[in-house]
């Protein structure tokens, strides 16, 4: 599959591809509260694997899903690493020793470098929580048209130019991958003509000097689609045909969003009542909940 292709939704299931463009932004903006309130790990692990399961649904395809297996790989071992390195609170408890504090200059300098088991645990969390967004964000992203993205936006009232710009990057991201597969494909023919061999870890060295051509790409054809979008008047822009927002769609999308507000009531209220600021009475049923699953 080609970089284009690997980053357009064509493939997606037709269910995906049918949700209005409402349905998915209310979708991300529930799991964004959601990620943010949540901090036991099961229920965080839970959304996780709801956002795994609407890929399956979705039919993504298998090249896809190396690609998102890829950058879940990434996410969560930078944040369980990091954490689990530079964990400042306590208690702590050291795992592994890399640097002992008796080690000459970087001890003394350092304090001594440990893998802590407080930081793993504290750097899945926060992992899942990125990852969960990413799984998300990637399913909008593969079954999406940005059209109807940017319908869905105006119908908001949202500025004509602001949702543009939101989904102009969506609308672009085959582009830039395309462009970027085109670049490496000529400095792999350069080096082929010098009779040198394009090995592995000639694409790693190549990557930063990938940046200036699709700068300079980007530059260029952001100047054309910046008079295009003056000259046809896109400032004042509204939909010709205003697209109704299905009623399931739209109950589900209200359910979601205040299911998102009731999770950050219960933890408010949970959070009140554990630093004995406000307790109601009759909110037993509540704190549990929050306790066991917010």
């Amino acid at each position: 599959m080609s970089a284009r292709l690997l980053w357009e939704g064509a493939d997606s299931a037709l269910w995906a591809r049918k949700l209005d463009g409402r349905t998915k932004v209310c979708l991300l903006a529930a799991a964004t509260v959601l990620v943010i309130t949540i901090d036991r790990p099961a229920t965080l692990f839970a959304l996780f694997t709801l956002a795994l399961c609407l890929h399956v649904a979705a039919g993504t395809p298998a090249s896809k899903w190396e690609v998102l297996g890829a950058l879940l790989l990434i996410c969560l071992w930078g944040a369980v690493a990091s954490q689990g390195l530079f964990y400042a609170q306590t208690p702590r408890t050291p795992l592994v020793c890399f640097v002992s504090p008796a080690f000459p200059v970087l001890g003394p300098l350092t304090g001594g470098v440990f893998l802590y088991r407080e930081g793993l645990a504290y750097g899945a969390l926060q992992g899942m929580r990125s990852a969960t967004m990413l799984c998300l964000g990637l399913f909008v992203c593969w079954t999406s048209d940005p059209r109807a993205l940017l319908n869905a936006f105006v119908s908001w009232r949202m500025p004509p130019m602001a949702a543009f710009m939101a989904v102009t990057a969506l609308r672009f991201l085959p582009v830039l991958a395309a462009e970027g597969e085109e670049i490496m494909m000529a400095a792999r023919l350069r080096k082929r003509a010098a009779g040198v061999p394009f090995r592995a870890w000639h694409w790693l060295a190549f990557l930063p000097k990938l940046v200036y051509p699709l700068l300079a790409r980007s530059l260029r054809r952001a100047q054309t689609l910046s008079l295009s979008v003056l000259s046809r008047g896109f400032v004042n822009y509204r939909p010709a045909v205003q697209q109704q927002w299905p009623w399931p769609e739209k109950l589900f999308s209200c359910l979601l969003l205040a299911a998102a507000l009731l999770a950050v009531l219960m933890k408010l209220f949970y959070a009140l009542a554990e630093q004995s600021l406000f307790y109601w009475s009759s909110g037993r049923p509540i704190y549990d909940f929050a306790r066991l699953w917010l």
